[in-house]
């Protein structure tokens, strides 16, 4: 059985992103007075980093990791790495403070804000975790066909 190799990092992705119900105790926020929710960023595992690692792995694998195909992805891993761990940290700071400023305004005034998340990152386990998961899938799936 042949299956094009670009579907098995969206194998790794969907499965990441699958399992995250069964691995987080909140995985949607509450809206401030309402009895809405929001789906939560971040989370166990890391369906971003479970996916570039399985593409990353594909490539290594298929093409060899001196190819410039292997550069490209190991360029993609730092990029979402990068974006997954500190800019995404760094983003919550400001709905941190968002959160700050409005709360000190009258309950009338509050209610012409929207919900801003306050916590957007990956901690570096759930990162860690989906590089794992993508790399796993990656080798099983490619060593099964």
């Amino acid at each position: 059985m042949t299956i094009p190799l670009f579907l098995i990092p969206v194998l790794a992705g969907l499965l990441a992103q699958g399992l995250k119900p069964l691995l987080n105790k909140k995985l949607y926020a509450t809206l401030d007075g309402t009895d809405r929710t929001v789906p939560r960023y971040g989370g166990m595992p890391s369906a971003h980093s479970a996916f570039v690692f399985s593409l990353a792995t594909i490539v290594g694998l298929s093409d060899g990791l001196f190819s410039t195909t292997f550069a490209i992805a190991a360029a993609a891993v730092v990029l979402i790495l990068d974006d997954a761990l500190r800019m995404r940290i760094f983003l919550a700071g400001y709905g941190q403070a968002l959160h700050k400023m409005v709360s000190r305004l009258s309950a009338g005034d509050q209610a012409h804000f929207p919900y801003i998340e306050t916590r957007l990152g990956h901690k570096p386990l759930e990162a860690v975790a989906g590089a794992l998961l993508g790399m796993a899938v990656s080798l099983a799936v490619y060593w099964f066909i």
